[in-house]
């Protein structure tokens, strides 16, 4: 990918980020918009399918009101001959231009004594005509009628309360049939269930008031108590006709308009949000309600896109305002980082200029910002400071490598003054030595040596000097020299740590001090005299893997002039070995665990290895505790093990 220059990348970290907020921001307030035009729509359809439902139920209340109010008088009054009733009935229909028929029937013997079926009925000649037609129901010429198995008088016999039936297809002109449905009303006589009081009324009128309710966009729909469609939009006419919301829910597979037809059952009304195609709408919006008085059902169905109209119109407004601030402030920020680019610029071509070594660039005055202008002067000045480091840098690493050389020196001095050659003495078989000191820095303050006293004695000696670095190393030169002018054969252990002690001690002004473990080791005989002046205890492990430690019998070495060390003694038999070591060993720290190395590991470690080579032993030991340092040394390490060689 090319790199891009920063007056492109200016411009796209502030032009994209703001674009990706505003986005975000008109994305979310979108979100919002909608699910509060959601909100808004299903109150406005609960409202709208309110008015719409009482509108309609308005025009059964009138109508249902005339079989109840005969049914209360009948209930009280009895009429004394049939052409009563007929003139009552007329009167009924004189005054309803939209009944069809109106009509009343009796229990048995509940007319009159004697006489076992009475229904009286007027109905229209033709429906709309002021012509009127009597009859008694219990004279039809139909034989087979029986108005008491009727559901217009069986249902509110049985339930005892008004009802209206089903729509159905009934004769109203004698020429054709016409949608129509019965109203009925129970009739009580003390108690007692004395007949019914019904009217027929046709429902072409409904379908041209749900006409009327409709627009362009909205559709309404009337169903019947039990579900069926009563009046549909002229284009859906023709295939939801005869059906019912539960059988059209099955054609459609759709479980949605199957649970609008339960909440319909129980006289619930909702609003619902139906995602297949319905009405030639791929989304759309159904309300639905319940009419209390005819206990039908309306359902309303509007578009999604109208719900949601004044969501898009949001959206636009928002888009439009976003292109154009974005449009402005593009101008705004491509100028600005023009202006900006240039001392940049100028600050590149000098950086290109000082990594190619110029020392002597320089970016000048920049008079477009105080921050730009700073930062050359800063530049300029970093370019002085620069060749001024370098030449003190360059200063400084010729001193250090003088430095480093001295005590490079140092050490290989240091070194020498060690025995180097292993085994030290090869044609001694009585005996097995070896040694090793590893200093934390160049030089160390620990040190070890060995030499014969005496043709059969072996002196050695392991020390540790206080502190680190130059002036240990210088006191260990001087304790290491010191030792070996004093061990004279006729001295013993305690007497040459005395003159040693004596020699250190004076114009001692930093108060430096030794440890060390000094012995006489008779080859023949294995007897070993020793003097433990404050050094870590050496361990003496039997050939039966016994282990013994060797005390201090003295203080510190050149703290105080006056000071006496006393010498014990110990007998090395054959296959015992000999093991010293300084504190570098058992304080050897773990950061990992934030612990030391200790002694119990090193005694652990000893019981495992008592088998090996001196040599062996010395090299298990410190790379056991270089390991456990994770190799972050923090002291000298010095080992000196004598194996006492079985010589049967």
């Amino acid at each position: 990918m090319p790199h891009l220059s920063i007056r492109t990348l200016l411009i796209l970290s502030i032009l994209l980020p703001l674009s990706l907020v505003y986005a975000l921001s008109v994305m979310i307030e979108t979100r919002l918009n909608r699910d509060e035009a959601i909100n808004g729509v299903e109150l406005r359809l609960e409202e709208l399918i309110s008015k719409r439902a009482a509108r309609v139920d308005g025009h059964f209340a009138a109508a249902a009101q005339i079989p109840k109010t005969l049914a209360d008088m009948l209930s009280t009054a009895r009429l004394q001959s049939e052409k009563d009733y007929e003139d009552i009935l007329r009167g009924i229909l004189e005054g309803s231009p939209r009944l069809l028929c109106a009509s009343i029937a009796f229990e048995p013997n509940e007319f009159q004594e004697g006489i076992e079926r009475f229904a009286p009925s007027v109905y229209r000649a033709v429906a709309g005509c002021t012509e009127l037609v009597y009859e008694d129901l219990n004279d039809s010429p139909d034989e087979n009628y029986d108005y008491m198995q009727r559901d217009w008088y069986r249902l509110p016999k049985e339930t005892g309360r008004s009802a209206w039936s089903e729509p159905y297809l009934g004769v109203a002109t004698w020429d054709k049939l016409v949608m129509m449905c019965t109203y009925s009303a129970p009739i009580f006589r003390e108690g007692r269930f004395a007949g019914v009081a019904m009217i027929d009324i046709c429902l072409n009128e409904l379908q041209n008031i749900m006409s009327h309710l409709a627009s362009e966009d909205v559709s309404y729909y009337l169903l019947s108590e039990s579900g069926m469609f009563i009046t549909v939009p002229e284009s859906e006419a023709e295939h939801l006709r005869n059906e019912t919301i539960f059988s059209f829910a099955d054609t459609h597979q759709s479980d949605q308009l199957r649970k609008i037809g339960n909440n319909l059952l129980q006289g619930k009304s909702g609003v619902m949000r139906y995602n297949k195609v319905l009405n030639d709408q791929r989304q759309v919006w159904l309300a639905y309600a319940p009419l209390p008085i005819s206990h039908w059902n309306m359902i309303t169905v509007i578009p999604e896109s109208q719900v949601l109209a004044p969501v898009r119109e949001r959206l636009y407004r928002s888009i439009y305002r976003f292109l154009l601030a974005l449009a402005v402030l593009s101008t705004l920020i491509i100028v600005v980082a023009w202006r900006m680019t240039i001392p940049i610029k100028r600050l590149a071509t000098f950086a290109r200029k000082l990594s190619a070594g110029d020392l002597d660039a320089h970016v000048g005055d920049i008079r477009l910002a105080r921050e730009i202008d700073q930062l050359a002067h800063a530049f300029d000045k970093m370019v002085v400071d620069l060749k001024s480091n370098i030449e003190q840098r360059i200063k400084m690493e010729a001193d250090r490598q003088v430095a480093e050389g001295e005590l490079q020196a140092a050490r290989r001095i240091q070194a020498s003054l060690l025995p180097r050659i292993f085994p030290p003495f090869p044609e001694r078989k009585e005996f097995d030595l070896h040694a090793m000191n590893e200093p934390v820095a160049f030089i160390a303050g620990d040190f070890f040596d060995y030499f014969f006293v005496k043709p059969d004695t072996l002196a050695f000696v392991i020390a540790d000097v206080s502190g680190h670095g130059i002036p240990a190393s210088l006191f260990m030169a001087v304790s290491r020299t010191a030792i070996r002018t004093f061990a004279a054969p006729e001295h013993s252990p305690h007497e040459i740590i005395e003159q040693l002690n004596k020699v250190l001690s004076a114009d001692n002004d930093d108060m430096m001090f030794v440890t060390l473990f000094y012995g006489h080791y008779d080859v023949k005989t294995g007897e070993l005299t020793y003097v433990n002046a404050g050094h870590n205890p050496p361990y003496i492990v039997r050939k039966d893997g016994q282990l013994e430690k060797l005390r201090a019998t003295g203080s510190l070495v050149a703290t105080f002039e006056e000071i006496a060390f006393k010498e014990q003694t110990v007998c090395l038999e054959s296959g015992d070995i000999l093991i010293a070591y300084t504190d570098g060993v058992t304080e050897a720290y773990s950061s990992r665990d934030k612990t030391l190395y200790g002694e119990e590991r090193l005694e652990r470690l000893i019981g495992e290895i008592r088998v090996e080579s001196a040599e062996r032993i010395c090299d298990l030991i410190y790379h056991d505790a270089d390991n456990f340092a994770r190799h972050e040394q923090q002291d000298d390490i010095t080992l000196l093990v004598l194996r006492r060689n079985d010589m049967a």
